[in-house]
């Protein structure tokens, strides 16, 4: 099963520290939420606009990717555009900017029901991915031009796919989509 989520169903929220607001693009199950903690996973985007300190998520994995501007340090570790940073929720964690805003795409999960994982995928022809039908899949449409299954997806528009063998992306040359991996444990 192929779900298209477009950006005009993102919920706008504010960080749970009250410095910032996210685009929550989806949480899973459904019904659970931010406030309560009580989700598996969560995806969304957001602008950081300054330096700061991160909102807390005790029990949570998180996982985060600059997807615009220059990049951003995290504890004294820097992430370039596309390099995904992997930490804990548990920890304190303070991010400084490179140079100016950067917008993240963020993954937050619950290591003990899922594990997973991000890669950016540079696509310059069409291509057909073979998948592991126990797995989902989060596929963002960073920058370019991207159908699938007759669907055509916009950029910050993401596909969640469910119980399928392969996916074939039909695009133009300089496509990036951010491709989540999530396993059930």
């Amino acid at each position: 099963m192929i779900t298209l989520i477009k950006e005009s169903d993102h919920l706008k929220m504010p960080w749970k520290n009250q410095q910032g607001s996210s685009s929550q693009i989806l949480i899973s199950p459904k019904g659970s939420s931010l406030a309560k903690l009580d989700f598996d996973y969560r995806l969304s985007s957001a602008p950081i606009k300054s330096a700061g300190p991160f909102s807390p998520f005790p029990g949570y994995q998180r996982i985060l990717l600059p997807v615009s501007g220059a990049g951003f340090v995290l504890n004294g570790h820097p992430y370039a555009t596309f390099e995904a940073a992997h930490f804990s929720g548990d920890e304190e964690t303070h991010c400084e900017l490179l140079k100016k805003e950067v917008t993240d795409l963020s993954l937050i999960y619950h290591p003990d029901r899922i594990s997973a994982n991000v890669r950016v995928l540079n696509l310059p022809f069409p291509l057909t991915l073979t998948l592991e039908a126990d797995k989902t899949y989060l596929c963002h449409l960073l920058s370019g031009q991207l159908t699938v299954q007759g669907k055509e997806v916009a950029i910050n528009e993401t596909l969640v796919v469910t119980g399928e063998e392969s996916i074939h992306f039909e695009c133009q040359k300089k496509t990036a989509i951010a491709f989540f991996t999530l396993q059930a444990k």
